[in-house]
């Protein structure tokens, strides 16, 4: 990296400025040292596959980034590797599965630096995209599937692409999505167990929402309280076999194996991601046609909030690519969700849906 790209970065990273523009006289001067980077993203595809731990939080700061304690990184996040030292996450918060973060991005000469952060007892919910001078301050939420490249204020939900404010949240919304526990964690974790099993003995209900009073910082360093641990492990490594398979036998007879419920004549494609925890939370009712690189989400963590559900496709319908099918969600016989969609709750039969979230946009004739 040239001198004055690194007096840029050094800049920004001791001034409030959350952008920088560089004007590159050279196309590379803004690369480092060969080893740096081959070091970087090395440790950042690695990690993508770690189970969220102190363990991998410390193998994170090796590449510069500021990990608070208790920061929770699941899986396949990508980082930018190339400003590593851009990149916060602050005590207690989450960075959702498969999100983004960007430190730079170029334009013909034009280099443009940003920092991106999670601050302290912060969500960026899976999917998201936080790009170069995007941060997200205390106790603020970025929901899924949105792209950032501003500063959020404290206390506020922010949302869409581009991400715009959606609301600041009142003192019993600061309790819910942001409260600390009271330390009452012995009772808290048997009564938690309690309601997850119940969840599961009973075939009537379809979802629960259980505020979080651990431990940790966060409901999602809990994870592994989820179910036994033996069992995520399995579920996992065999999910990721069957997301690198096209539609075939093999495929379908793994999925089975870990208790995901399918019917006759199911096509999955390639890429299709079943919940690593609860996979066997998922039916697939007959003549179900899923495109590639759809995603089933059997459970949701936030700062102060767990959630488990069940998820039923019904006969016929088709999930076409990229869709992305929230825990609790219940989609109707023949209904057509439309590519890079996300789904909640319950979709009609015979319908289409499309969008983020998903709507309604047309009948669907047969």
């Amino acid at each position: 990296m040239k001198a004055y790209v690194k007096e840029a970065v050094h800049k920004l990273l001791t001034s409030d400025k959350r952008t920088l523009q560089v004007i590159l006289k050279n196309a590379s001067d803004y690369k480092k040292n060969p080893l740096r980077i081959g070091y970087n993203r090395f440790v950042l595809i690695i990690q993508k596959k770690i189970v969220p731990c102190h363990i991998k939080n410390a193998l994170l700061r090796t590449t510069g980034m500021r990990v608070g304690h208790d920061a929770c990184v699941p899986h396949d996040i990508y980082f930018d590797p190339y400003f590593t030292e851009l990149i916060e996450l602050g005590a207690g918060c989450i960075a959702g599965g498969l999100s983004k973060m960007i430190t730079h991005e170029i334009h013909d000469n034009r280099l443009t630096l940003g920092k991106c952060a999670l601050k302290e007892r912060t969500l960026a919910g899976g999917f998201a995209v936080m790009r170069p001078g995007a941060i997200v301050n205390k106790n603020s939420i970025l929901n899924l599937c949105a792209e950032l490249d501003k500063e959020t204020g404290e206390g506020e939900l922010w949302s869409g692409t581009p991400a715009k404010r959606i609301k600041v949240f009142d003192e019993t919304e600061m309790k819910k999505y942001c409260g600390l526990p009271d330390g009452n964690y012995k009772e808290y974790y048997r009564s938690f167990k309690e309601q997850v099993s119940n969840l599961w003995k009973d075939p009537n209900k379809n979802y629960l929402k259980v505020q979080y009073n651990g431990k940790r910082l966060n409901a999602g360093n809990d994870w592994w309280r989820a179910r036994n641990i033996i069992r995520i492990f399995y579920n996992g490594a065999i999910i990721e076999i069957t997301r690198l398979l096209p539609h075939c036998f093999l495929k379908t007879l793994l999925l089975r194996m870990v208790g995901v419920k399918l019917g006759k004549n199911v096509r999955i494609g390639k890429g299709v991601v079943f919940d690593h925890i609860y996979c066997d939370s998922v039916t697939v009712e007959d003549d179900v046609q899923i495109d590639d690189y759809s995603y089933f989400d059997g459970h949701e963590y936030t700062v102060s909030q767990t959630i488990f559900g069940r998820i039923l496709v019904k006969k016929g319908a088709h999930l076409k690519h990229h869709t992305f099918v929230r825990t609790g969600t219940i989609i109707g016989e023949h209904a057509v969700i439309e590519p890079q969609s996300m789904t909640q709750r319950e979709i009609p039969a015979n319908e289409g849906w499309g969008g983020m979230p998903a709507v309604f946009i047309k009948k669907v004739q047969r």
